[in-house]
């Protein structure tokens, strides 16, 4: 008599998942810039007023007013990127893990489908960190298939700078200069780029900021007791005294299919994203309509697909996907400093 199998449904994976979903975002900032949102349409949509311009003009006394033009908008199109995948339960754990001497009874495989959902929840964020991250640090981001096809790209007009002096050239870098440069920026961009700011990098661009040997720059600073720069602490209390921005290191990685560890960012490349004056958020990461998931949902979809007597060797697919893609309200707030 043939083993039965009992696994979650579709409804109940989406019922799990917002349990799993804290894990994945849990002390990652990159989602408290850009949080992953659901949007009903089948493309990434969003609008962006143009900026407000011009001074009010003078009419003197008994003079007429004249009208001006108010700002209008501009919307924003992109195809989302179709993603998915799935990962099988094949005939050796499923035969194994059969209860003994049952027959025709279910055997609860719940948490071999929730491992493997698991680990496909956590490779879906990690494409979502990579396509953020990479389009923060390029202004680009493509996506290739397996054949090199790229399936999802865009780019965006980010600012950019260059420093002066490489900042592994310890003895004539000038990291606290490059930060007054990137500060001039804000200039028209409704956005400050001062203490308001975090400059994003990963631990060995800090490393070379914490090595800086340049007198006239970093090197030899006191703070207000007298004591040296030591520690990147010492760094932002110096940066946000002078109206600059706070260092954060996010030194996050993926493992790649060929087994090597990879930085989300890049070594040498710093991510200034600045405050907008009205406190607004400057982008999002959106996941849109998916005829995968109930009544066309937009979101993620999940699913355990059981092959039963159609297959030899029986297996059970478990399968995660979502459509969807970056969106930046804002791309004059972001700044991609070169650093070496």
């Amino acid at each position: 008599m043939e083993t039965v199998y009992d696994f979650p449904s579709a409804a109940e994976l989406r019922e799990i998942e917002p349990v799993l979903l804290p894990n994945a975002e849990e002390g990652d900032p990159i989602f408290d810039e850009f949080p992953v949102e659901e949007s009903d349409f089948d493309r990434v949509i969003w609008e962006q007023e143009d900026n407000y311009t011009g001074l009010q003009q003078v009419r003197g006394l008994e003079g007429e007013p004249r009208v001006v033009q108010r700002p209008g908008t501009k919307m924003y199109d992109m195809e989302p990127g179709v993603y998915g995948e799935f990962t099988e339960i094949g005939e050796r754990e499923l035969t194994q893990r059969r209860q003994i001497a049952t027959w025709g009874e279910p055997v609860n495989i719940y948490d071999l489908v929730g491992r493997a959902q698991k680990f496909l929840l956590k490779r879906r964020y990690d494409r979502i960190r990579y396509i953020i991250w990479t389009l923060l640090t390029t202004g680009t981001f493509a996506i290739p298939q397996a054949d090199g096809t790229i399936l999802h790209a865009d780019t965006f007009p980010l600012l950019t700078a260059s420093s002066s002096v490489a900042w592994t050239t310890y003895a004539t870098a000038v990291p606290y200069a490059d930060f007054q440069a990137v500060q001039l920026l804000a200039l028209g961009q409704s956005v400050d780029f001062g203490a308001g700011a975090t400059a994003w990098m990963n631990r060995v661009t800090a490393n070379a900021l914490l090595r800086n040997a340049n007198a006239a720059d970093g090197f030899g600073r006191r703070m207000s007791n007298g004591a040296t720069f030591n520690t990147l602490d010492d760094w932002n209390k110096w940066l946000e005294g002078n109206d600059l921005p706070q260092i954060r290191v996010y030194d996050r990685s993926y493992i790649n299919d060929a087994g090597t560890a990879t930085r989300f960012i890049p070594n040498g490349k710093v991510v200034v994203i600045g405050k907008r004056t009205n406190g607004a958020k400057l982008g999002a990461y959106r996941m849109t309509r998916n005829a995968n998931n109930p009544n066309n949902e937009p979101g993620a979809y999940t699913r355990v697909i059981d092959h039963g007597e159609r297959t030899i060797p029986r297996k059970i697919e478990v399968h995660d996907g979502h459509n969807g893609g970056p969106c930046i309200f804002y791309p004059g707030a972001i700044v991609i400093l070169t650093a070496f």
